[in-house]
């Protein structure tokens, strides 16, 4: 299994938009791994967790042939996890030689925002995309059974299921991808458990970086430690698993190098945009 961060930022991006604070001056000076598109991944270069407003620019940054991606996995309805004016650019006209259909899994409130963007453009339906509703406890199966992907509710948006995160399994190495969400509750560490996978990699939220602890549908360093040490004494993750703290806001001001002090000793790798790793 590959795992590959397309993008590792928060909605506002490093540097920010419109920001002129310390951490985006310095990042649009340095460039590199301190620039931080908004997050999305790709997994086995076959299914795309979340497709944000930066997808277009992931597509040309790292060469990828979005048409010939069969799999959406949509964590949430926030703009810089699914931007559906884009998606709709699939319809016909916008998009010529398409015959298969891109699967785009999501919640109900995320399906509400797929309807949005269809209608419009005045297509209330589409051959090319089906979209498929999902819920916090779901398992099914993608791409003829070469993985599982099991559904796990998040502590963000409106807190009442509209919002998940991702496990993912090929039979042999499995992912944990948890963007956006809070502090797991006892309903989403009960999902995990009944899904009995044990993890290889763990991608993690830290907007709040080391410096905020306290944030509710966010987390940060300490919070990502809470999450790895309760994944070990569940027997769901060992000394092998990789644990990634991902998804960064200028907020906390941290440059990568800094992240990477107050990580490395945590036991936790700092993900940064185009950063490919093989399970």
């Amino acid at each position: 299994m590959k795992i590959t961060h397309l993008g590792t930022g928060a909605a506002e991006r490093i540097p920010a938009l419109f920001c002129q604070d310390e951490l985006c001056t310095h990042a649009r000076e340095a460039g590199g791994k301190d620039i931080r598109t908004q997050a999305q991944a790709l997994v086995d270069d076959t299914v795309l967790l979340d497709f944000g407003g930066d997808s277009y620019l992931h597509s040309m940054r790292y060469g990828l042939n979005l048409a010939r991606i069969p799999v959406l996995l949509v964590t949430h309805w926030h703009s810089d996890h699914f931007y559906g004016e884009d998606l709709a650019y699939r319809l016909p006209d916008y998009a010529n030689n398409i015959e298969d259909a891109l699967d785009v899994y999501g919640t109900r409130t995320v399906e509400e925002f797929f309807d949005r963007a269809l209608h419009l453009e005045e297509a209330e339906e589409t051959p090319r995309l089906r979209f498929h509703t999902v819920s916090g406890g779901d398992s099914f199966s993608v791409l003829d059974g070469r993985f599982t992907v099991h559904v796990f509710e998040a502590t963000h948006g409106h807190r009442n299921g509209d919002c998940v995160f991702y496990g993912m399994d090929d039979g042999d190495k499995a992912l944990l991808y948890a963007h956006d969400t809070g502090p797991f509750t006892e309903t989403s560490w009960q999902q995990i458990a009944d899904a009995g996978v044990r993890y290889d990699y763990v991608s993690l939220d830290c907007t709040g970086e080391f410096t905020h602890s306290g944030m509710s549908i966010h987390m940060s360093l300490p919070r990502n430690a809470e999450v790895r040490d309760r994944l070990l004494e569940m027997g769901l993750a060992d000394d092998r698993t990789i644990f990634v703290a991902n998804h960064f806001s200028h907020n906390c001001g941290s440059t990568h190098e800094q992240l990477v002090e107050h990580a490395a000793p945590m036991g936790f790798r700092v993900a940064f945009d185009g950063m490919s790793t093989e399970l």
